[in-house]
């Protein structure tokens, strides 16, 4: 009987864990001051912040894939201008080999605002070291990977961002495209071509990529993006034993207890008579 009803007992529970929603499931995230998540790279006017979307109406709000909130990431008037945040995890996620074998993917939730120009939107970066390279053709580099060469049906081509609506984008070995800022015997394509996948970097860098760390990712504007005012959300990272969904919220304030005042004058009381009694 004992063993039937804790059979029982797990499989509610693991019934009820697959029926909460992704929002139950994720890491809150209300502080860009600290690790997991921090500010980087923010400059000449660009701020990235937490921000509530409660009240702003529209497909911002109504249509957020996780709760209230979403890092807000605005870029100023000139092209030196950038906003990104970056997760540092300790030890990072692993080598280019390690991730490749356990089918490593990265996503996240992206809204683009109306102004400044078509093409940017927040972007995906991807930072690479070896820190014993053989071949002394560099053991740095960053993947980036960006909405406009990524829209759908025009993979590969440069292409206007849909602004006002929340989209999502997924990077994996075999989908999404991404250039590089050069190393590991690549040059720095500034943007542009060649584009290709994780699994077609592994392929095409020098060897020592593939012992590489992937020890951060960034989320953000860059630079040449003026003008830009971009939302992201619901980023998840699954890199071997890495798992995780993080969801950005405004951190809630917490009430006084109602009891809490009514437990000072009680206190305030009881100290009083003593006081009486001693005098």
């Amino acid at each position: 009987m004992f063993r039937k009803t804790r059979k029982a007992d797990i499989v509610l529970a693991t019934t009820f864990m697959f029926a909460l929603p992704v929002a139950a499931l994720a890491t809150p995230v209300s502080n860009l001051d600290n690790q997991p998540w921090e500010r980087t790279l923010v400059a000449d006017g660009g701020t990235a912040e937490i921000v509530d979307l409660t009240g702003q109406g529209g497909n911002l709000e109504n249509n957020a894939p996780l709760q209230s909130g979403a890092v807000k990431l605005q870029t100023g008037s000139t092209n030196a201008s950038r906003a990104e945040i970056q997760l540092l995890p300790d030890g990072g996620f692993g080598t280019v080999n390690d991730l490749s074998a356990a089918n490593a993917s990265f996503s996240y939730s992206m809204y683009k605002g109306s102004t400044g120009a078509a093409e940017p939107a927040p972007s995906l970066k991807m930072q690479f070291y070896n820190a014993s390279p053989t071949q002394n053709q560099g053991g740095y580099t960053q993947l980036i990977f960006e909405p406009y060469w990524n829209q759908p049906g025009a993979e590969g081509s440069s292409s206007a961002v849909p602004n006002g609506e929340w989209i999502d984008y997924s990077v994996s070995f075999d989908s999404g495209l991404l250039w590089s800022t050069g190393g590991f015997s690549a040059t720095n394509s500034a943007g542009g071509p060649p584009l290709l996948t994780l699994g077609d970097w592994l392929t095409t860098l020098n060897s020592d990529f593939g012992e590489a760390n992937l020890f951060g990712i960034s989320l953000g504007l860059g630079s040449y993006t003026p003008d830009q005012t971009g939302y992201i959300d619901n980023v998840s990272v699954s890199a071997g034993d890495y798992q995780k969904t993080f969801d950005f919220e405004v951190a809630a304030e917490v009430p006084a207890p109602a009891s809490l005042p009514l437990l000072l004058i009680g206190l305030l009381g009881v100290a009083a008579r003593k006081l009486l009694r001693r005098s």
